[in-house]
């Protein structure tokens, strides 16, 4: 949907190794080229009519995405997480590199709007020294089996959302990070993966950055952050506080979509507007756009992603360790 919005994004092609997933999107979005099968990510790439590749496949099938296009010689764009590891983020990133070519990392939660007036203010001391920055994302669990296998996602619920907080603490504090202490645990769910998590990672002057993970959480998405200066406070809440409020008890079919991981459509609810818009994408997608056109790398790259999965890699070996880790990259 944001694509669509962008008058210089045309989209000539999808791909997928489902072929019913191919078509039908490919027939919703009015899409003329339909790879499928095996070689999808392949042909995709090989196409001489694609010059950007947004690469928004389950996070096991990103490297070979990833060195498909680069190797085809495409601009990359690659949904979060990057990859599974620092290490296959790092193979990534050399890839994207060697062939020279322009690549972002799709951390939409920058470019929402809330984010981006914050991080205006912020920039010009409005908060004056950042000091720490807490967030929290949550919902009751992923919509595809793939996310609770650890082996094909990476991890579980820091992995899946605490790689959007982690990097938005980073670019408010705008500093390096040292090191990470992290907890993880299974409350809820039957999954090998942890559903619930809290990582500390702390920064060159001993700042803090602080994000609480869950797949745990009814009610709908849960997005907020917090962020403490020396001179002032801010608090982000695109979810809960979305301008619109609305109570009802008439049947579900009658009310639409609501909010993403909503489980029920009834009581109190806070129905997002332009959603697309609300959490970053239609901006990210701009500015990537923006970017490749003018053979600039966009602000948020594959070594922004390589730098949020060595975190979580620290994050990880402190989850099993109980101690705090160095981030090493």
């Amino acid at each position: 949907m944001a694509l669509r919005e962008i008058c210089d994004a045309d989209i000539v092609a999808v791909g997928s190794k489902t072929q019913s997933h191919a078509e039908r999107f490919a027939k919703r979005w009015n899409i003329p080229k339909v790879f499928y099968g095996d070689q999808a990510i392949q042909r995709v790439s090989s196409d001489p009519e694609v010059d950007v590749v947004d690469i928004v496949l389950p996070n096991f099938l990103h490297k070979e995405a990833v060195v498909a296009a680069a190797e085809n010689g495409k601009q990359v764009i690659v949904e979060k997480p990057l990859a599974r590891s620092g290490k296959e983020a790092k193979d990534m990133l050399d890839s994207v590199e060697r062939h020279a070519v322009l690549h972002a990392y799709a951390e939409d939660q920058l470019f929402s709007p809330h984010m981006e007036r914050s991080m205006g203010m912020i920039q010009k001391g409005a908060v004056g020294k950042i000091l720490w920055v807490r967030s929290r994302e949550a919902h009751i669990g992923p919509h595809s089996a793939w996310f609770w296998d650890p082996a094909l996602a990476g991890g579980g619920a820091l992995m899946d959302m605490g790689c959007h907080s982690v990097e938005v603490a980073r670019k408010i504090m705008n500093k390096d990070p040292v090191e990470v202490f992290c907890w993880g645990a299974t409350l809820l769910h039957q999954t090998n993966a942890e559903d619930s998590s809290l990582i500390v990672v702390k920064y060159g002057g001993g700042e803090i950055g602080q994000s609480e993970n869950s797949w745990t959480a009814h009610g709908g998405l849960d997005i907020r952050y917090e962020v403490y200066g020396s001179d002032g406070t801010i608090f982000i809440d695109i979810t809960r506080e979305t301008g619109v409020k609305i109570f009802t008890v008439a049947p579900e079919e009658k009310i639409g979509y609501v909010v993403e991981k909503a489980e029920a459509k009834k009581g109190w609810m806070f129905p997002t507007w332009r959603e697309h818009q609300t959490f970053g994408y239609l901006g990210e997608m701009q500015h990537f756009v923006d970017c490749f056109k003018r053979g600039e790398q966009p602000s948020e790259t594959l070594r922004d992603g390589y730098i949020v999965n060595s975190i979580l890699d620290s994050g990880y070996a402190s989850m099993k360790s109980g101690e705090w880790v160095k981030v090493e990259f």
